[in-house]
């Protein structure tokens, strides 16, 4: 009989830690507290600790699935990274009339502006819009297939073509050099076509008055710069630059003979005054040309001025005092 007991009491001590385990709730990723037992000397206490839900199912990862800006007439991505997608499907609808434009690669709308595509490397899920127009701006709604349906939402900013001349109301002296600075910003593509006008009518650069120049550089940022030689009376009045496919920007130039206010280009002068400033607008012409990244004087337009200095003719040594082409940025 004795060692029939002992057998009997060895199971009964092994079976015990499995009957306290399983009298326990299971441990389960809810992120709820959960109440830990825990050896502390000779004594048991609870210990609470926060378990962190690891996400699961499907979802959007939204630092991959930002805001879009684009220029008008241009092309759009708008992206959706959906992560452990499974089965589920992926919409896009225009939230402004909740049209539904597409459902995973299908289109569900007459428009054929707008494209769905699938990235497989990423996950995104790709609403492309072509020929952007102002219309097409505002909020876009990604949206899972899921019960309830999970949603994200996209912002469609659209630039529209702005035309600049550099600097205010341009005052020269009778016999100096009109420069002015033209630059055509957010178009989707180069104007192929950009003219001068001169009290509305177009600058011609073979005119038998002669003297007229124009330096035209196409690009995401484009510029044009009229230079006029010895300007006259007649050559005052308003310029206006008219690129194709943008609104136009006008400035007005003001020929001053014997006068000298503070926002006069320059003087002809005397002497050998004309060389040294003919070589100064070469290299005025040359610094706005000299390669500056397109983006910076895109965003920085209002800040820029093309500078032209010309010898002061009161000063009698020819080198004393320079006079601006525009007000320097503050």
């Amino acid at each position: 009989m004795r060692p029939r007991v002992t057998t009997n009491f060895f199971n009964f001590l092994t079976a015990m830690p499995l009957v306290v385990l399983s009298s326990m709730a299971p441990v389960t990723d809810t992120g709820q507290e959960m109440k830990i037992l825990r050896a502390k000397g000779n004594h048991l206490e609870n210990h609470v600790d926060t378990v962190e839900p690891s996400p699961k199912g499907p979802r959007v990862d939204t630092q991959h699935s930002g805001n879009v800006s684009t220029v008008l007439g241009g092309t759009a991505s708008l992206r959706c990274r959906v992560l452990d997608r499974g089965n589920k499907t992926v919409s896009w609808i225009r939230h402004r009339d909740l049209h539904l434009l597409t459902v995973d690669q299908y289109t569900y709308t007459s428009d054929q502006r707008f494209q769905p595509m699938y990235e497989p490397s990423t996950g995104d899920w790709v609403l492309l819009v072509v020929s952007v127009q102002s219309r097409d701006r505002g909020v876009y709604e990604c949206q899972i297939g899921t019960t309830p349906p999970i949603s994200h939402f996209v912002t469609l900013h659209i630039m529209e073509p702005r035309t600049e001349i550099l600097g205010d109301d341009l005052h020269i002296n009778l016999g100096s050099t009109i420069n002015l600075t033209c630059l055509v910003l957010y178009h989707a593509r180069s104007p192929h076509m950009l003219v001068w006008l001169h009290e509305g009518k177009e600058v011609h650069y073979n005119s038998a008055r002669g003297g007229v120049t124009v330096f035209t550089e196409a690009g995401e940022v484009t510029r044009s710069a009229l230079l006029i030689q010895k300007a006259t009376l007649a050559d005052a009045g308003n310029y206006t630059c008219k690129p194709s496919g943008a609104d136009p920007a006008t400035t007005r130039v003001h020929v001053l003979h014997g006068e000298h206010p503070a926002a006069m280009q320059g003087s002809a002068g005397s002497g050998g005054r004309p060389r040294a400033m003919a070589l100064l607008l070469l290299g005025t012409v040359w610094v706005s040309w000299s390669g500056l990244p397109s983006h910076l004087i895109a965003w920085s337009s209002k800040c820029i001025s093309v500078i032209l200095v010309v010898l002061s003719p009161s000063s009698e040594n020819g080198w004393d005092n320079f006079l601006p082409l525009a007000p320097l940025p503050t």
